[in-house]
């Protein structure tokens, strides 16, 4: 592993590596949020613009969307292939755009009383964890319910599930209280160990052919 970063408060894929932010609360109490980036490629800082962590993010609708969220750093977003933009804060509060920017469905999604959190989007469905409950679940927007539950509080499944992201057909569930990244078979719902670290786990994501992953003690390529 190849530390590149200390702490940051967000992160995400971009053409060239990865776009993380820094927040930092003032005196007066409000935040100021700092952007860069990290060049895989080139293996060093690269400058980027707050415009263009926005569209990776966000889409083409980056500019309508973040003027509504207002927070537009706190929350989890997803593009799915009908370019519609799935957001989720911690929390629960959840909200879906339309490629240009339009607020098409909001809703306040709470699992069994307990917050969820994370945005991963397959084709209707957002599946997002729930830290407190141990286990993944998936909305249905159609339907407008919870339609799965993979994991349970004691059934060892995750341990502190506190984000997940996908690729192919797998979801990468990155547990904080066992140090372990574990995938979720999207065709027969099998779990297993994926990546396994001696600190907490909290993001997982890929950029040029190399894993990402941040750690309690900063950011590292594998």
């Amino acid at each position: 592993m190849q530390k590149i970063v200390d702490s940051v408060f967000d992160i995400i894929a971009f053409s060239n590596g990865i776009i993380y932010t820094r927040k930092k609360i003032l005196e007066n109490g409000s935040a100021r949020v700092s952007f860069h980036g990290y060049d895989i490629k080139r293996m060093q800082n690269t400058p980027v613009t707050k415009s263009v962590y926005l569209l990776n993010k966000y889409g083409a609708g980056y500019k309508e969307i973040a003027e509504q969220l207002g927070d537009y750093v706190s929350c989890d977003a997803d593009i799915t292939p009908a370019k519609q933009v799935v957001v989720v804060y911690p929390g629960g509060e959840t909200g879906i755009f339309s490629q240009e920017g339009k607020m098409l469905w909001s809703s306040d999604l709470v699992y069994h009383d307990c917050e969820i959190q994370g945005a991963v989007c397959d084709g209707r469905q957002i599946w997002s964890v729930v830290p407190e409950l141990n286990c993944v679940v998936s909305y249905s927007v159609s339907h407008k319910k919870f339609s799965m539950r993979i994991g349970s509080e004691d059934s060892g499944t995750f341990d502190c599930p506190v984000s997940l992201s996908k690729y192919d057909n797998e979801l990468f569930v990155c547990n904080k209280n066992s140090n372990k990244v574990r995938t979720v078979n999207l065709k027969d719902y099998s779990v297993s160990d994926f990546r396994i670290f001696d600190e907490p786990v909290y993001k997982y994501l890929r950029s040029c052919g190399k894993e990402v992953v941040v750690l309690e003690s900063g950011v590292y390529i594998l």
